[in-house]
């Protein structure tokens, strides 16, 4: 099976403007998410060819973006910046990879334990989709087939739909077999927040990298943030945008 890890990425944020380039302990955010996704080939059992793209939208201004991507050694692509979906697809057949990895560039933390269950369970069948639940926003992974992408692409008549790659699949679930695992209850937190929206995500997220290394995984995190629930207080009262809709599509899919 060939793979591609597509990060998307763009610099036009409404909350925190050029997020992904603003720095977290000592280097571009973006740059975590990339060390990060390049570490999960070993992870992953069974793959013929592994590739990371780096998936931003075309025009000068992102060009910052496409310099952090050569830097840290992955390959480039660009499309239209609002129809997400578009660039993720033309991520994969740059590459001509079968399978996606849909991975968003303001996740830092991204967790190779919750990606490797999630591969392995996406594995145990056979899915068009697969992501865990109930972990903390910004620590998964959405793995798809590109044929489903391609199939949702041709269904995503709104602007909603092309901006949120797999939302689509979501609004659909009668023609794509997704799958939605469980976590172990370690890694139950559902109302904690690892992606980067606001000033205060990006403080949050520097608290647990400064003291925990920027490899820290959730079987570390979980575990410390307990003892320091003024940290956790730092972005409790940020709200993901666009959660609820998603949210009653996952209900009603119901975890397999």
């Amino acid at each position: 099976m060939e793979i591609a890890l597509v990060i998307t990425a763009r610099l036009g944020s409404t909350r925190l403007d050029k997020k992904v380039t603003l720095d977290l302990a000592g280097q571009p955010l973006v740059s975590h998410v990339i060390e990060r996704v390049k570490d999960f080939e070993e992870r992953l059992s069974g793959t013929e060819r592994y590739e990371v793209v780096l998936a931003i939208p075309s025009g000068k201004k992102e060009d910052p973006l496409e310099e952090i991507g050569k830097r840290w050694g992955v390959k480039v692509t660009r499309g239209d910046e609002e129809n997400v979906l578009s660039r993720v697809i033309l991520a994969a057949d740059s590459v001509k990879a079968g399978i996606v990895f849909r991975i968003t560039g303001d996740n830092p933390l991204i967790d190779p334990g919750v990606v490797t269950e999630t591969w392995l369970g996406f594995l145990d069948g056979e899915w068009d989709y697969a992501v865990m639940e109930d972990t903390p926003l910004g620590t998964t992974a959405e793995i798809v087939i590109l044929d489903a992408l391609k199939r949702a692409a041709l269904m995503a008549t709104t602007t909603r739909t092309r901006e949120h790659p797999t939302l689509a699949l979501y609004e659909n679930p009668d023609l794509f077999r997704m799958r939605l695992i469980t976590p172990p209850d370690k890694w139950k937190r559902p109302d904690w927040r690892f992606t980067v929206d606001t000033e205060q995500d990006l403080q949050f997220v520097e608290q647990i990298i400064l003291n925990l290394g920027k490899d820290a995984t959730l079987d570390r995190i979980i575990p410390w943030l307990e003892l320091h629930p003024e940290v956790v207080k730092t972005n409790s009262e940020i709200s993901q945008n666009g959660w609820g809709s998603l949210k009653d599509c996952k209900d009603a899919i119901g975890q397999r």
